[in-house]
Formats: structure tokens, sequence, C-alpha cells
């Protein structure tokens, strides 16, 4: 019996939603577990939010700390302004924060790169309201960013004067995903002189951890 026969699957090129979900990343050897997403989003301090006003996309840097139990994000921000009305409208938002390391490079322009660390997450955002809630919210953040300084001893209680002049907002993480690439150093072109050492030092590139030129 002769066998039919079959074309060739092929693999699907391009990117869509179906077949990839949005915390699934496309170069899954950079790809992080949960726990070590979990521990850099503890430490990460900005996160940067992004939300639409209908097709108009809206990016907001922001404090946040993560709340491990609850699986979720809690920021604060004024009574009034571009994300709360943005939130209000589609309570969709997604979160990004990142680390800079050394920049990479190499004798082949195709090769040049960065070290570096990030995580994603997908979510939805909801306003705190409950004042048991919002002093929640409110006294994790001076924890994580304030961490030294003892309640009761260098700054007082919140009171409900505090939680009137601003507002609470908690993001119920849906999916993330995190990224690593921290090599030493970055591909080479074997056909091309090898780089001085100088170039692979710290200091050698003034972006270099994130920083911005002077």
């Amino acid at each position: 019996m002769s066998k039919v026969a079959t074309k060739p699957r092929t693999k699907k090129r391009g990117y869509d939603l179906d077949s990839r979900p949005e915390n699934k990343s496309r170069r899954r050897h950079l790809a992080t577990d949960d726990a070590w997403i979990t521990d850099f989003i503890k430490r990460a301090p900005m996160g940067y939010f992004a939300t639409k006003w209908d097709d108009q996309p809206f990016c907001h840097p922001m404090t946040y700390w993560y709340d491990e139990d609850k699986h979720c994000l809690y920021m604060h921000g004024a009574m009034m302004g571009r994300r709360d009305a943005n939130t209000k409208r589609h309570n969709q938002i997604a979160f990004c924060a990142s680390e800079m390391g050394r920049m990479l490079p190499s004798n082949r322009a195709l090769n040049f790169s960065a070290q570096f660390r990030s995580v994603m997450a997908f979510g939805e955002v909801v306003e705190v309201t409950s004042k048991e809630e919002q002093k929640h919210v409110y006294y994790g953040l001076i924890e994580k960013y304030f961490n030294p300084m003892k309640l009761n001893e260098e700054f007082s209680p919140i009171v409900q004067e505090d939680l009137d002049r601003t507002r609470a907002f908690r993001i119920d993480i849906k999916s993330w995903s995190g990224k690593e690439n921290w090599k030493e150093i970055t591909d080479m072109n074997p056909d091309f002189p090898e780089l001085d050492e100088k170039w692979h030092q710290d200091d050698a590139f003034p972006n270099s951890f994130g920083k911005m030129k002077p």
C-alpha cells in the first residue's frame, strides 16, 4: 500500500495572543520561574503601569509593593488624574519592572547587547475602599521603601485625613512572566579581532547599570 503524501508542517511565524498568551516569552531560554519572579517583584524599586483610554495607551511610573499572600500589587495615587480616569474606563492593566546591568559590547554590530532582568504582570485594577485595606496598602508601602523608620517613633499612625487625601489601588494578578539575560559576554565574530579587555569593564560605558549620561 502506498503512503499518501502529506505536506510538512510549517511553524507559524508572527505573534498572536491565541497561540501565545501575553505572559509567554518568545525567547524561552530567558524565562524564569515563579520563585524568581516573586523575589524580583518584591525588590524592584519602581514599576511601570500601562492603562488605556479607548485606543490610546498610557504608561505611568509609580512606587508599589507586592503582597505575596494575596498575589496582588498595591499602589496609591491622586484623587484625580489620567491613570485614575483610564482605570475607571478600562480595568485591565499591565505592569513592568526591570533592572539593567552592564552594557555588553561585541565585535559584530548584530550582537551588541546589555544585561537585564524584568518582570511583566497582567491583571485587573480595583480601587481599595475599606479603611482596613487602605491602611494595609499605605503601611506596606512605608515598610518597603522606608523600612528602618519605626511607627510611633519616627512617624505617626495613619489617620482619616491621610486616607481622605489619596486613593489606594489593588492589581489582582491574572498572569505574569519573568526574563533574565545576565551573561558576562555577548556573542562575538570569530572572523574579526577580539575586543580589548577594557571594553568588558563595569565602567566602560556610561549607561551601564541604568545610569543616565552626565
